[in-house]
């Protein structure tokens, strides 16, 4: 896999589990003379239901379950905590067949390390991890480059909530984060998954370019605790994607076990690249 040049000049106490790729098939060739094809990718960005071990547990199985029928074509997932290697978003990951990056700024020595995730039914050619700064606890940006179809398209997934949450440190986080999409995206298109608590109108206005797949504001925001803010969501570049479609992703009830809210999946119709490209 080629290294992301800007990915060399990343500080040595960032982490990065490289993604294999899961269920890479290969594609056959346009027939000639055939326009390119527009393509459709599911993109979903969640929160699991408890990072205590003992819940986890208990609704692993039903969480497992609701993914397969949904099948999305890219899952990120807040909040990781992993322990001794592990952590339930690449047991997902396994289960599901899909790939698993672990996006982390805690050094391999640490012995619970936090992160997010990144899992993909689709072939990874690249990926990358970078620090946003202030720096926390969740302050590692991950992308990974997919194929999807005859074309290639980056995702990135960021947990925008910075230690201490003020509109200074949000901005600079979110600053850092578009300079490196712009460093890295190399003219693909591209999308953000993750969890903002910037409000809607703040989130737009920092992210050029980008618009929330979440059509509705006020909607629940889908964020662990009920945090503040515009929440979880998938941004999509809109020169290069059309047709959204955004579905809560819910939890159903188990007996005792109450339903919940896990995050939202859209649904993006890729644009005919030639016809976006200028």
């Amino acid at each position: 896999m080629r290294p992301l040049p800007f990915a060399r000049i990343l500080s040595s106490c960032l982490a990065l589990m490289l993604a294999v790729p899961a269920l890479a098939r290969p594609q056959a060739p346009p027939a000639a003379g055939l326009a390119t094809e527009v393509r459709q990718l599911t993109v979903a960005a969640l929160e699991l239901p408890s990072r205590d071990e003992g819940q986890w547990k208990q609704r692993r199985e039903q969480v497992l379950q609701l993914l397969t029928d949904l099948q999305p074509d890219v899952i990120s997932v807040q909040q990781v905590l992993q322990q001794q290697g592990r952590n339930p978003a690449c047991w997902l990951a396994s289960r599901l067949r899909y790939s698993c990056d672990f996006v982390t700024a805690d050094p391999p020595s640490q012995p619970v390390r936090h992160g997010n995730a990144m899992l993909s039914r689709l072939p990874v050619s690249e990926d990358g991890v970078t620090l946003l700064h202030p720096p926390g606890t969740f302050s590692a940006a991950g992308m990974m480059r997919l194929r999807l179809g005859d074309n290639d398209v980056n995702v990135y997934v960021a947990r925008l909530r910075p230690e201490p949450d003020e509109a200074t440190a949000r901005q600079h986080q979110t600053s850092d984060l578009m300079t490196w999409i712009g460093a890295t995206a190399e003219g693909m298109p591209s999308l953000i998954a993750g969890d903002f608590s910037a409000s809607t109108v703040e989130l737009v206005r920092s992210t050029p370019g980008f618009q929330p797949a979440r059509r509705n504001p006020g909607a629940p925001a889908a964020s662990g605790g009920g945090a503040s803010g515009h929440g979880l969501d998938v941004l999509f570049q809109v020169k290069h994607f059309g047709g959204i479609r955004q579905q809560a992703i819910m939890l159903p009830a188990d007996g005792d076990l109450p339903g919940l809210r896990l995050g939202v999946m859209a649904t993006l119709r890729l644009q005919d690249v030639a016809a976006t490209t200028e």
